[in-house]
């Protein structure tokens, strides 16, 4: 493992530099846009996959799509929404975000009706399959405060590796952002190749964003089918160490309309997608806390982190899942979701099927509301 070199790699990022644990309500340093919410839960962050205790949780069957997504004949439909692409000045400051924290605000429910047919966009990275991700770093999350929210995924291949096309589209931006704003701020991406792709989504536009990328081997305006080459993975903006970030917009071509990348990006063969919900009864969202994936054919156990919240959100759930946390891509197999809160294990079962998403559901109530 790499881990050591993730430390250095979004140093540009970096909002605190005193170090949390997972059980910890310190937020970081920076100045929070409004206050938090008032509810607040205690809890530790030590996860067990062996835990035996019983919760209250509800399982949902694996769901199979059937619906056909929303095509239109090339090229794409330009989105015709304004977005302001002037520089901030001074850059935003980063937002408070809430460990351990039941939001007082009801989070969207599944709608598995709007399930996409398979998944759009292939493997762009060929040779590099399936991809080495940066697992503490995923989507939805911060590192204890040490960053923004990661609002997309990264892969680790060496720099120059080639960056394909993962589905056909028309290139909308293609070279630097120093002086417009696609990201937190100006020269967030460095070199930035963005795609509208040819199919809408439930009327909407959907975008892929590659950051941190050089040799940049297409223009805007020029139209690309799967496989194109598109540029080279390299670094730059917040990045001081290269890899592949990549990003999915919907609806508009902004930092804050992004989608978990994974639940639009096919697994390898053989391989499946966790979706899970932690929530409590009223469909409030559980923000910060750790979940373990153990089982299948996983040596050891995967851990990830609900997503957090954002006064203006950086991470949205996926219409058809309500997802806030994501397992995945992993072996087709029988697996155990486990976290743990207010001193009560927590666990569930899940069936992961190739080529599918499995959504899993686990309902833990705020005690002494």
């Amino acid at each position: 493992m790499r881990h050591w070199l993730w430390a250095w790699l979004l140093v540009g990022l970096i909002v605190g530099c005193t170090a949390e644990t997972a059980v910890s309500h310190t937020t970081p340093t920076a100045t929070p846009t409004k206050p938090p919410p008032a509810a607040q839960a205690a809890a530790t962050a030590t996860l067990s996959p062996l835990a035996t205790t019983t919760p209250t949780a509800t399982e949902t069957a694996v769901y199979t799509p059937t619906t056909t997504p929303t095509s239109t004949a090339l090229p794409p439909t330009p989105t015709t929404i304004p977005i302001d692409r002037t520089c901030p000045d001074p850059a935003p400051p980063a937002p408070e975000y809430q460990r351990y924290y039941l939001s007082p605000r009801p989070w969207p429910a599944p709608q598995p009706e709007l399930a996409r047919d398979g998944f759009w966009l292939a493997q762009p990275l060929p040779g590099h399959e399936p991809l080495e991700l940066n697992l503490w770093y995923p989507y939805g999350f911060d590192v204890h405060g040490r960053y923004l929210i990661h609002n997309g995924i990264d892969a680790t291949p060496p720099q120059g590796t080639p960056l394909l096309a993962p589905a056909a589209g028309t290139i909308v931006k293609a070279g630097s952002d120093s002086h417009e704003l696609y990201g937190w701020r100006c020269n967030w991406y460095g070199e930035l190749v963005v795609i509208q792709l040819d199919e809408l989504w439930q009327a909407q536009p959907v975008f892929v964003l590659f950051g941190h990328v050089q040799a940049i081997q297409v223009s805007a305006g020029q139209r690309v089918e799967p496989g194109d080459m598109l540029a080279e993975v390299g670094l730059g903006g917040a990045a001081v160490l290269p890899h592949m970030h990549l990003e999915v917009r919907i609806g508009r071509n902004d930092f804050y309309s992004t989608r978990h990348p994974l639940l639009w990006l096919a697994p390898p063969d053989g391989q499946g997608i966790i979706a899970g919900r932690l929530v409590d009864s009223n469909g409030r969202p559980w923000q910060g806390v750790g979940i373990s994936l153990a089982g299948g054919r996983l040596v050891d156990p995967i851990n990830s982190w609900s997503y957090l919240n954002d006064p203006h959100p950086v991470v949205n759930p996926d219409e058809a899942w309500a997802e806030n946390f994501l397992f995945g891509p992993v072996p087709a197999g029988e697996y155990v979701v486990v976290t743990r809160l207010q001193d009560q294990d927590y666990r569930q079962h899940v069936t992961v099927v190739a080529g599918q998403v499995a959504p899993v559901e686990i309902v833990v109530d705020l005690v002494n509301e």
